[in-house]
């Protein structure tokens, strides 16, 4: 049996084809078309031409940045009078020049040039003549004090608050500010008269009543009478004992 025959539908037009197309929208142009009348196009007629982007009249404008000022003054010229300002100064500077050294190495122990050990060696100082000297009466009284010149040595047994008093007994006077210098000075009398003529020593630790009274503060004692006491801090030692001395001519 014969299939039945396959009957196509009615043929459509081209134009009613074209009807049923979806619309394109176009957009309306943004800026006015350009006219290009007498052109030299067909019929002498009219051109109209359309630019999407923006013209070279229509380019929007970049605001000018304002110039950067200090105290109102351009930034240039400001620098320029600096400079010129800064020159003087830079040629009035002192030429002399530091050098540290780069090199990493053991320190260098500084050196005394022998011009700095002039200026030492001739400075002076100025000693007190008032006050009252550290004195510890009670520490020092309670062992003998020994005196050591080179081989020889000299001990002094003290007694606090006391004084030698009596006629003739002093045969030097001096300032000392420490209680060892007085006794010291006591020794070395001996030492260079080469006997035992400094016998004992008083000390006199407040420098404001002494100095101006006696003119001195420690006094060698040529014999030791009765001791009297003292009311400043004070202490009168006297010789315990002394090296044996040599005649000169058994030297």
């Amino acid at each position: 049996m014969d299939a039945p025959e396959v009957v196509s539908g009615p043929e459509r037009s081209l134009s009613y084809m074209l009807r049923r197309q979806p619309k394109l929208q176009i957009p309306a142009p943004v800026h006015s078309p350009v006219d290009r009348s007498g052109s030299s196009g067909s019929g002498g007629g009219s051109m109209y031409e359309f630019h999407l982007s923006k013209g070279a009249d229509e380019k929007e404008t970049t605001p000018t940045r304002p110039r950067s000022t200090i105290w109102g003054f351009r930034r240039k010229r400001v620098i320029l009078c600096l400079a010129s300002n800064a020159t003087p100064m830079i040629v009035m500077m002192p030429t002399t020049i530091t050098m540290t050294p780069s090199a990493t190495g053991p320190e260098s122990t500084p050196t005394s040039t022998p011009e700095a050990q002039g200026i030492a060696s001739t400075a002076t100082i100025k000693v007190p003549t008032q006050g009252i000297i550290d004195f510890d009466c009670g520490r020092i009284s309670m062992n003998r004090q020994v005196v050591t010149l080179g081989t020889s040595s000299w001990g002094f047994d003290v007694s606090c608050m006391m004084d030698y008093i009596g006629p003739g007994v002093d045969i030097a006077g001096m300032t000392a500010y420490t209680f060892g210098d007085c006794i010291k000075a006591c020794a070395m009398f001996n030492k260079f008269a080469r006997n035992n003529t400094c016998l004992g020593v008083f000390f006199n630790a407040n420098l404001t009543t002494s100095i101006p009274m006696y003119n001195g503060n420690c006094f060698l004692k040529s014999y030791l009478p009765q001791m009297s006491a003292e009311r400043d801090l004070a202490a009168a030692a006297s010789l315990g004992s002394s090296p044996q001395f040599l005649k000169r001519d058994e030297d």
